[in-house]
């Protein structure tokens, strides 16, 4: 089915005049940096993310011992992850509240992250992300970006330009599913301010594929077509239901089409600086496949919230 946006719901169906009732910022924040200019740009906006009361905002680096150095050895990096914790600090000087970790870590930086995350218990994990220029091309095998989002069982944040302001234009792609949920209300809590528009895609294809070798009529393409919309509608409405009293502005959109391909349309003509979507559940793990948040942080051009439940990782 050709892409199309199907219909806007243009009525916020949060109050605006209620407070919000819901958690705001992160507690436990993870950074993970390698210093090159894509870890200072993911640095910088976590930096920018609200932080909740008593916060732990962890900088964590891992690389190869260097050579010849006295017994035990020393980590590659660690003058450079020192420096950078101190300038954390004095970024985070008016919050006494914040604590601030260094985490010097030796070999595999996605080992490295997962065993922090989980020590940490940290909710948010944040990267330096990548675009993949080439079309059709998708993160590579040994990508850290692929790797971490498949392994780390907390929620990852990659980030491409630079974080000039705050998150403005936040879009959630949601498929009503536990972990969709988590990515709205994750996105909630980044952007306690901010207006979010939520997306569900209806993707039809299946069903027209079925009904072509029926050798259905054209009537019935539309009534198909008619019926998966007016579903959606309804269960958008009631997914979105228990926010209404929150006090936020939810903006919703059905569009119709290939996920991937229509989430990355909507949030280019959104102006999306923030894209958050729901990662893949168990089973998800290296040698399964590329999934829809790989495909979609592949071929982004905004910042990329794949939001997880513990559990749903692959060791």
């Amino acid at each position: 089915m050709r892409q199309h946006e199907l219909t806007r719901m243009a009525i916020p169906l949060a109050s605006s005049q209620g407070p919000f009732r819901g958690p705001r910022g992160m507690t436990r924040l993870v950074v993970a940096t390698d210093f090159s200019l894509r870890s200072e740009l993911a640095l910088a906006r976590a930096l920018r993310l609200p932080l909740g009361q008593g916060a732990s905002f962890t900088l964590l680096h891992a690389g190869p011992l260097l050579e010849g150095t006295p017994a035990g050895g020393v980590v590659a990096g660690e003058r450079c992850l020192r420096k950078a914790v101190s300038a954390v600090g004095r970024r985070l000087r008016q919050r006494p509240d914040v604590t601030v970790h260094e985490e010097l870590r030796r070999g595999d930086a996605v080992d490295a992250a997962v065993a922090v995350a989980r020590e940490r218990g940290a909710e948010l994990v944040v990267l330096g992300g990548v675009h993949v220029t080439t079309p059709g091309r998708e993160l590579g095998e040994r990508s850290t970006v692929r790797r971490m989002v498949r392994r780390l069982d907390t929620s990852v944040l990659t980030v491409l330009p630079h974080p000039a302001r705050p998150y403005a234009n936040p879009l959630v792609a949601v498929d009503f599913s536990r972990e969709s949920r988590r990515a709205l209300e994750l996105t909630l809590r980044l952007c306690p301010l901010t207006p979010v528009e939520v997306l569900h895609v209806v993707d039809t294809r299946a069903d027209e594929a079925a009904l072509r070798e029926r050798g259905a009529s054209p009537e019935r393409f539309l009534v198909l077509q008619r019926e998966r919309e007016d579903a959606a509608r309804v269960a958008l409405a009631r997914f979105l239901a228990p926010y209404r009293e929150t006090g936020r502005e939810l903006e919703a959109r059905l569009r119709g089409g290939e996920p991937g391909e229509s989430i990355l349309a909507h949030a280019a003509e959104l102006g999306t600086d923030l894209l958050a979507l729901a990662g893949s559940g168990p089973g998800s793990g290296e040698g399964c496949g590329v999934s829809l948040a790989e495909r979609v942080l592949a071929r982004s051009s905004c910042d990329v919230l794949v939001s997880r439940h513990e559990g749903h990782a692959v060791s």
